[in-house]
């Protein structure tokens, strides 16, 4: 539990104080996508599958404030500081970082009992994290193509 408040509170302090890159709009479309991608794959891995899950077999309460605010506060930091308009390297780097601290923070959350694993494990997270990164990548290129071609 001490886990989920630290990161629920770290999640408001780092969208409030990070200096902004992306729109509010950027903000809200994506972090709803982020939501949605993660409402998906919960369903399907955690409830239909039994993979993996947050707190207690099923739907679970606590498992809210994650859903609410780390998820789209994890969405807005990572594109708000993605490097756009950098070479590909650069981009490349940019995820290979973020799926090391992704994966760091599943390893802890396994350790505190915030999540677990039962056929999941957590290589296949580390493997699939750099794929979430370019989708939520690819959803603001495409928000931007909206916002402009409307």
């Amino acid at each position: 539990m001490v886990l989920l408040i630290i990161t629920v509170i770290g999640s408001i302090l780092a969208i409030i104080f990070i200096p902004k890159r992306i729109s509010k709009l950027e903000m809200y479309t994506t972090s709803f996508f982020a939501i949605f991608l993660a409402a998906v794959a919960d369903i399907y891995l955690d409830i239909k599958f039994d993979f993996y899950g947050f707190f207690n077999k099923g739907v679970d309460w606590q498992y809210l404030p994650i859903f609410v605010f780390v998820y789209p506060a994890a969405n807005i930091v990572f594109l708000n500081f993605y490097p756009f308009k950098k070479a590909w390297m650069k981009k490349v780097l940019y995820i290979v970082i973020w799926t090391f601290l992704t994966t760091g923070f599943e390893y802890i959350a396994l350790h505190t009992e915030v999540f677990y694993h039962n056929e999941w494990r957590l290589w296949y997270s580390f493997f699939c994290y750099p794929f979430l990164y370019l989708i939520l990548v690819v959803n603001l290129r495409f928000i931007r193509f909206l916002a402009k071609n409307n």
